[in-house]
């Protein structure tokens, strides 16, 4: 989040457990079989494990995921994993104190790296997203595939995207995939692709050729593919966005406190869908990348 300049709203213009669960059934009746809870940090919103376990109740969705930072994952991991969360994608940058300070903006290092353990205890299916950008943590590639080879957690390396609230983002600080595998095989040994994996998966599973380690990587500027995409994204306010760089989406709102039936809205939803752009693929053809196309903290992960 950007520290200085965020924008706020009222606590009324967020949807409440109900209305998200009541989406949650209608995607579920379009198709929808995984959920994921993002945000933000979904944390700190107050019985979360309550949103969770309504979800779960709902026919057709098979698996129910969580995003967060990891500052206040230990305390209650139990409690989202009996709830019934599946999975939690970890955002972890640094494994470096002063660098995780820099980044995040608090000191925390150590209570995320116990919750990465506490989340695998619980037998919760646990990923690290790991943001690389040129000259800050792109010379701990190595440190995070060890960790994915020590641990056994699959940790997943995500191209600079100019969706940060800071505005920084520039295409020279965008650290490749292709220079990632460079750095991995020039320092531990040969990657290969794992086979067996979901089309529209957006991380593409690697593993050393020696079989230890489960490493990913989103690369969204190099190697984009909107083609293969089928993820949709509700935001807190209430808007149904088809794509990360969608803005500023679809009013799904209006139709929920309007009184509309779950058929209207489910009709409304895919109308929507078939206004789906391209992405960012058509961005970089145009060259129109630039900071802050879309704001991550708002629209979830």
């Amino acid at each position: 989040m950007p520290k200085d300049n965020t924008k706020w709203f009222a606590t009324t213009d967020v949807l409440t457990f109900e209305e998200i669960t009541r989406l949650s059934s209608i995607f579920a009746n379009l198709g929808i079989e995984k959920i994921r809870i993002t945000g933000g940090e979904p944390l700190v919103i107050p019985s979360i494990e309550d949103l969770i376990k309504s979800i779960s109740k709902i026919r057709h969705i098979k698996s129910i995921g969580l995003t967060t930072n990891g500052l206040l994952l230990l305390e209650i991991v139990e409690e989202l994993r009996s709830s019934g969360l599946a999975s939690v994608n970890i955002s972890l940058d640094s494994f470096k104190e002063d660098r995780f300070k820099m980044i995040t903006g608090v000191n925390g290092l150590n209570k995320v790296i116990s919750s990465i353990q506490r989340a695998k205890d619980a037998g919760l299916d646990v990923k690290i997203n790991t943001v690389v950008v040129r000259g800050w943590n792109d010379d701990e590639v190595i440190d995070f595939a060890n960790f994915a080879r020590k641990t056994g957690i699959t940790v997943r390396f995500i191209e600079f995207m100019p969706l940060d609230g800071a505005g920084i983002w520039r295409g020279d600080l965008v650290f490749s995939k292709k220079e990632m595998i460079g750095k991995l095989e020039s320092n531990i040994g040969k990657i290969l692709p794992i086979s067996e994996q979901e089309i529209s998966t957006p991380a593409k599973l690697y593993s050393f050729s020696d079989g230890i380690g489960a490493i990913g990587f989103i690369p969204s500027v190099t190697e984009p593919f909107c083609n293969q995409c089928d993820r949709i994204r509700l935001t807190s306010d209430g808007r149904f966005l088809t794509c990360l760089f969608e803005s500023p989406g679809h009013d799904i709102k209006r139709y929920l406190r309007g009184g509309a039936s779950d058929e209207e809205i489910a009709q409304f939803l895919k109308h929507s869908m078939t206004m789906k752009q391209e992405g960012i693929a058509s961005l970089i053809r145009i060259n129109a990348l630039k900071p802050k196309l879309n704001l991550m903290h708002t629209i979830g992960g």
